[in-house]
């Protein structure tokens, strides 16, 4: 049962193949765009902080926090897809993530991630607030306990 009626023509067939790796991947990239420029709008002036996206080919991306402006070290995590997946890596190669697509019962082309079906938002936090879990990219929504601030 689904919780919103769906539309008389809707069919699953149309609506899965329009659910995309690649569709959904370029959604993501836009997203975490979004969310380092909104996390360096929040960065107070007296700071050096920066955020930023990388593209590197046409299936990778990178987010990055610098926070030392004399040895530029930054936390990295790097996206990438290939087949039917959508993988989180950080600066050492480890995945930290990964996920499918799936349409919902509602018709929606989610995330999924073990069994869990996510917005892209909520896989872009899970991806880049980290807290503890993962490298905090943008930590400035981590609160002191290293849960993510609703």
């Amino acid at each position: 049962m689904t919780s919103k009626p769906l539309p008389e023509d809707f069919h699953w067939v149309i609506a899965r193949s329009k659910c995309s790796i690649a569709t959904m991947f370029m959604e993501l990239e836009l997203g975490v765009i979004d969310d380092t420029e909104k996390a360096q709008s929040l960065v107070p002036p007296q700071e050096w902080t920066k955020f930023s996206v990388t593209k590197t080919i046409g299936t990778r991306f990178a987010a990055a926090r610098v926070d030392d402006p004399v040895t530029c070290r930054a936390t990295r995590v790097h996206f990438s897809y290939a087949n039917n997946e959508i993988q989180v890596h950080d600066n050492d190669g480890k995945l930290l993530l990964k996920a499918t697509l799936t349409l919902t019962n509602d018709g929606e082309c989610k995330l999924k991630v073990g069994e869990q079906e996510l917005d892209q938002w909520q896989f872009r936090r899970m991806a880049l607030a980290g807290c503890g879990k993962t490298p905090a990219m943008v930590s400035l929504v981590c609160d002191a306990e290293g849960g993510v601030r609703e």
